[in-house]
């Protein structure tokens, strides 16, 4: 049998481990030697494959460790990490399109949770100059990274990874700082005289660039802080447009009716890690709500039960500074309290907007409390306030209470610091959907 030219023997135990050990006591020359034995005996044994194509790798040698590795692929085509180190041999062959299939079958083997198999993707994407594609995968992995607690210094990131990681870092703060300063061009060609102070110091803070925080630690707008803005939880000023408003409100009673009455709850897919939605804080998670909330708008998107029975409410709304950008707003919604009941602890996306809430017709009294502080809220008033301070409602009286709660641009801001912050949520809506897209 020993003589048959089919028949491999396979490598013994202390073949294998007799290289481990040189491995381990640093004798590397000696390991290749000995992992190069193992082979004689065992083709296609995994481990000496490995080893073997890395120290190809190190010595320049890319071919040999491409057909090392794809002889340990062979063996076990769901090996994440074999799948990876061959990414990078196929990289230092110059064969790009090779190493990206094979780290993007890394990548779907892990589910997109293999943040090192993103990482170097995202670097063979640069390499070919894909660079929206790239900064979106650099920008996702160090995201995924951080959150487990990985790559936040040299200490956190594995040795190996360091320079690679260092250099995503700078990759993504050069290529998101660029991403924004060509959104915001166009705004700064259309008003050279205008003031973007704000804007610009609300850039630098979302981008990182600036540790400026607000002055009232209340105030945690979970999206964009725009600096002296005001720094009160309610907004004392009185817009032309509310006494109009509130009338057409009013006139729409018989409207909210229909729309409670056509309510069902609609139940979403959770919102991605990275999307804007998911930086809004809704309380604790697993809390049972104490309200319905009956979405008219939702992230700009007209919901069919008012667009069949509220017209009036929707004249009502269209006559108010409404936030109108794609896939992000405007959001208004009809909030329900029974009574003794109070509502979730919800933060604002930015202070560059107002919360503004109307207690609807035959709503019974309730409390508005913003930043810890209470104000009374009566049926067919309005009360305006920065939701970045965090919004509660409670009902305190004897029937259900009916709030409309929707968010408007804050009254301070001039048209150009407006359509600056919109061109700014409009690119950072259109980042967050790549980042999902990408997988």
């Amino acid at each position: 049998m020993a003589s048959d030219p089919q028949f491999t023997i396979a490598a013994s135990p202390r073949e294998l481990e007799n290289a481990r050990r040189l491995v381990r006591e640093g004798r590397l020359a000696e390991a290749e030697q000995a992992f190069r034995g193992v082979l004689r005996n065992q083709p296609e044994q995994v481990e000496a494959l490995r080893f073997l194509a890395n120290a190809a790798l190190a010595r320049g040698a890319a071919g040999e460790a491409v057909e090392l590795l794809n002889r340990a692929a062979n063996a076990d085509r769901s090996d994440i990490g074999v799948l990876m180190e061959l990414g990078v041999a196929y990289r230092a062959a110059d064969r790009r399109d090779e190493s990206r299939y094979v780290l993007e079958r890394a990548l779907q083997l892990s589910q997109g949770r293999n943040t090192t198999a993103r990482l170097l993707l995202a670097n063979v994407l640069e390499l070919d100059r894909r660079d929206e594609l790239a900064l979106a995968h650099y920008f996702r992995a160090i995201l995924e990274a951080q959150s487990q607690g990985q790559w936040l210094d040299d200490n956190s990131t594995e040795p190996g990874l360091r320079q690679l990681v260092r250099h995503a870092m700078r990759y993504v703060a050069n290529g998101r700082r660029a991403l924004f300063d060509a959104a915001l061009q166009p705004v700064r060609a259309s008003n050279p005289e205008a003031s973007m102070r704000r804007v610009d110091r609300a850039l630098s803070i979302y981008l990182r660039e600036s540790e400026e925080r607000p002055s009232d630690p209340r105030q945690r707008p979970t999206f964009l802080y725009v600096p002296d803005l005001g720094s009160t939880p309610f907004i004392e000023s009185q817009p032309e447009w509310l006494p109009s408003f509130l009338q057409g409100v009013a006139a729409a009673t018989a409207e909210v009716d229909a729309c409670v009455k056509d309510f069902a709850p609609v139940y979403t897919n959770p919102a991605s890690p990275f999307s804007l939605d998911s930086l809004l804080s809704r309380g604790n998670e697993h809390d049972v709500p104490r309200e319905k909330r009956l979405p008219v708008y939702q992230r700009g998107l007209l919901h069919d039960s008012p667009r069949k029975h509220a017209p009036r409410l929707l004249a009502a709304l269209g006559e108010t500074p409404l936030v109108h950008i794609p896939r992000h707003g405007p959001d208004a919604e009809i909030i329900l309290l029974p009574v003794g009941t109070r509502s979730t602890l919800r933060f604002g996306r930015t202070n560059s907007r107002c919360g503004m809430a109307v207690a609807l017709s035959q709503s019974s009294s309730l409390q508005v409390i913003v930043g810890g502080e209470s104000r009374p809220l009566a049926a067919g008033d309005a009360l305006i306030f920065d939701p970045g301070f965090g919004v509660e409602y409670a009902n305190a009286g004897e029937g259900e209470a009916r709030v409309l709660a929707f968010e408007i641009w804050h009254p301070d801001l001039s048209s150009t610091e407006r359509a600056a912050l919109q061109a700014i949520t409009e690119a950072a809506v259109e980042f967050d959907s790549r980042l999902q897209e990408i997988g």
